[in-house]
């Protein structure tokens, strides 16, 4: 179940079930890491976290290699209209709001429902890595199903997190104080018209446990 999900632990009630947050937790207790502490001091611990989880579940890595640099991303992926207004949203969104943004990414919210400037900030970077992801996974697709699942996935969490994310716009837009909303929102319209354009079977992929039940 943790292969689509966006990551928000605290504000899940399927933690007792889910690998990653097992994994997660051994990972912090077999590196010392306290309360408060992020979990990963560094992009690489993460990277080798996410690959091992990977190999665990079965699950190939290359478009998430593309991403990070580490593996060929073709143009057609790098350069693809999807992605470049991705990109540009979460650029407009660190923009908007600093250091701050990068901050967010680190580590999950605190417990209680998260306030729109977290949501907004928690999903702006996600948003893109999950579009590149689906866009990555269909053109080395073939008919491989697995990449198709690793496109549909990716693509459903990033129809997920922009519906939340644009929730949490319209809270800010509401709020003279946070003039940038509104061209955020506008700007995040356009990917999302554009995903449900490039990916209209997302909303019917099932993610175990988030979209249908555990038994």
């Amino acid at each position: 179940m943790h292969q689509h999900c966006d990551e928000s632990c605290n504000h899940c009630h399927l933690t007792d079930r889910c690998l990653e947050f097992r994994c997660t937790n051994e990972f912090r207790k077999v590196n010392g890491r306290k309360n408060g502490e992020q979990t990963f001091v560094s992009i690489d611990e993460a990277v080798t976290f996410t690959r091992d989880l990977s190999s665990i579940g079965g699950v190939c890595t290359a478009a998430l290699d593309a991403l990070l640099g580490n593996g060929p991303a073709m143009p057609e992926v790098t350069n693809d209209t999807l992605a470049v207004s991705a990109w540009e949203y979460a650029v407009a969104v660190a923009l908007a709001y600093g250091p701050q943004s990068l901050a967010a990414a680190d580590g999950p919210p605190a417990p209680g429902e998260p306030s729109p400037e977290e949501n907004v900030l928690w999903y702006h970077l996600r948003i893109y890595m999950r579009i590149f992801r689906a866009i990555a996974a269909v053109h080395g697709t073939g008919l491989r199903p697995e990449n198709a699942d690793e496109a549909r996935g990716s693509a459903k969490l990033a129809v997920y997190s922009i519906r939340r994310s644009q929730q949490a716009l319209m809270k800010l837009a509401a709020v003279p104080v946070h003039a940038s909303a509104a061209a955020l929102s506008g700007k995040l319209d356009a990917v999302h018209w554009e995903i449900r354009e490039r990916f209209p079977k997302a909303d019917a992929y099932i993610r175990i446990g988030m979209d249908a039940a555990v038994v």
